[in-house]
Parts: C-alpha cells; sequence; structure tokens
C-alpha cells in the first residue's frame, strides 16, 4: 500500500518538484493557499510535508509562515500524533553568522521572512517535543532547479540567454545544492522511515559555496555563449553575506546521505529541463 502523504505548498517550487517525482510512488493529498484546513482530516495519513512559506510579501508572511505551523501542530495533537512531519525552515535562521553554518548554532535571525521561518522552527520542535509527535525540520541553503522562481540567479541567466530580460549581476556567495538531490533526501526519509526524533533539524547543504560570477560562469561555459551582464559590486539584499554556507556533517554521517550533483551536473541537467520546456511552450 502506498504511503499517504499531505503536502502543504503544492503550487510552490518545492512543491511542483515533490509532485512530479512522488505522484507515481506516494499518494499525495495536495493543499494550496486556497485549501479550508479544517475540512482535511490528518487521521487517515502517514506523512505530512509542509513545504508552504511566503519568501516576498512580508504582509503576509506571519499568517503563512507562522499561523499555518501554528494549525498544522495543533491538528496534529487533535486528530493523528501518530503522523510524521517534515518541516521546511530555511538556512537564513542562522542571520549574519561568519562560519559554515552547523545545527548547535543558535539562531538570530534578522529579517521578518528569517524570523517567521524561526518562529515556525520553534513552534514546531515545542509541539513536537511535548506531544510526542515525530518531525524532522529540513533548512535548505539555496536549492535551485526548474520551477525556481524567475526573480533568483539560475532562471534570470538563462531568460537572458532566450532574450526575454536583461541581466544584472549582483555580489553574492550561495551555498547551492540541486532539486532532485532534495527530492532524494525526502525519498530517503519516507522510504526508510527515518523520521524517528522530536524536532530534529538537519542543514540540506552541500558544504561548498559559489559566488555569482561563478554562477554565470558555469552557465556561460554549458550555454557556450558571452552574456552581455552588468556587474554591481554590492549585495542585492541587505541580509545577503560573504559566507552562506552549510556545514553537512550531520546530514552526511546521520543520514548517510551522498549528493549525487555537485554543481556542474546539476547546471547541465537544469539547461536541459528548462530549454526542453521552453521549446514545447514557443
Amino acid at each position: 500500500m502506498k504511503k499517504r502523504i499531505i503536502l502543504f505548498g503544492a503550487n510552490g517550487f518545492f512543491g511542483k518538484n515533490i509532485i512530479n517525482f512522488f505522484k507515481d510512488q506516494y499518494k499525495l493529498k495536495k493543499i494550496f493557499r486556497k485549501d479550508n484546513l479544517d475540512k482535511i482530516n490528518f487521521k487517515n495519513y502517514d506523512f505530512i510535508i509542509n513545504a508552504a512559506a511566503d519568501v516576498y510579501n512580508e504582509n503576509m508572511m506571519f499568517k503563512n509562515n507562522v499561523v499555518l505551523v501554528n494549525q498544522i501542530v495543533q491538528k496534529i495533537v487533535r486528530e493523528n500524533n501518530r503522523i510524521r512531519l517534515i518541516h521546511f525552515g530555511s538556512s537564513g535562521e542562522y542571520g549574519a553568522i561568519n562560519k559554515k553554518s552547523s545545527e548547535k548554532d543558535l539562531i538570530i535571525p534578522r529579517t521578518v521572512y528569517e524570523g517567521t521561518k524561526a518562529a515556525a522552527t520553534m513552534l514546531v520542535q515545542s509541539y513536537s517535543k511535548y506531544y510526542k509527535f515525530k518531525s524532522i525540520i529540513i533548512r535548505p541553503f539555496s536549492i535551485y532547479g526548474f520551477h525556481e522562481n524567475k526573480t533568483r540567479i539560475m532562471p534570470s541567466i538563462l531568460r537572458s540567454y532566450l532574450g526575454l530580460q536583461k541581466l544584472k549581476i549582483y555580489n553574492g556567495y550561495h551555498d547551492y545544492v540541486y532539486i532532485k538531490d532534495l527530492i532524494s533526501f525526502l525519498n530517503k526519509l519516507l522510504k526508510k522511515n527515518l523520521i524517528k526524533n522530536y524536532g530534529e533539524i538537519v542543514n540540506f547543504g552541500s558544504g561548498k559555496q559559489y559566488s555569482n560570477k561563478q554562477i554565470l560562469n558555469f552557465f556561460e561555459e554549458n550555454l557556450r555563449y558571452k552574456s552581455n551582464a552588468s556587474f554591481v559590486s554590492k549585495f542585492q539584499k541587505v541580509y545577503d553575506k560573504k559566507i552562506w554556507q552549510s556545514d553537512c556533517r550531520y546530514l552526511t554521517k546521520k543520514f548517510n546521505f551522498n549528493f549525487k550533483y555537485n554543481i556542474y551536473k546539476g547546471i547541465k541537467d537544469y539547461i536541459k529541463i528548462y530549454l526542453n520546456h521552453y521549446k514545447k511552450i514557443t
């Protein structure tokens, strides 16, 4: 019998990829923002994946990043505390830390987004430990891939290559991980029933970081073209930093997880999928 999963954030970047890769392996109940949570019964499900979040609209972040999580954990307590919860936090919860971020580090959020994600993490941990339902909090670093928001650097590069926009490259450093590796980790958690603790936190990053200029160079090498990008010698956002990198030892040792895609292989696969999709819609 297929494992039954409730997926929050079905229309987002993570959600669309989860549906694409899991639709034949698991029984998915897809939840969108318009759906009424009161009409969903948790009793008949094995897992919840909460991939819902508001990243760009500060006015909606408390509602979508905190209130929703509070509703989910309370509903778990009322209806089915045997269900296992996978919640996506954020590497931004660590704040402006000047070293690789470890799960043992204190969280020092600096923005509304980081603060609401940190609050959600604490809700999941406290409810999970007090009411004894199993949960894990994944803190992803810079996940990239198909369905990513078009304002991010990689889709911006591809849109520039296709002549859809002008390209501006700001200073920036990120620990990039391909979406297919994240999906692979989720699949391992589900298939091997590895959610065994209460509010366990695991960073999901490669342990390597690359500058925005390096990312552009990787795309230029793969696409065999020279972009007309303009370069800006400052961060685009006030919360960007010179070190945005995961300490991934817990991920690799505790969960025995190995990344299939390095940055070169991931970008090559992403380009192929993106351009094939573009050809189909034009």
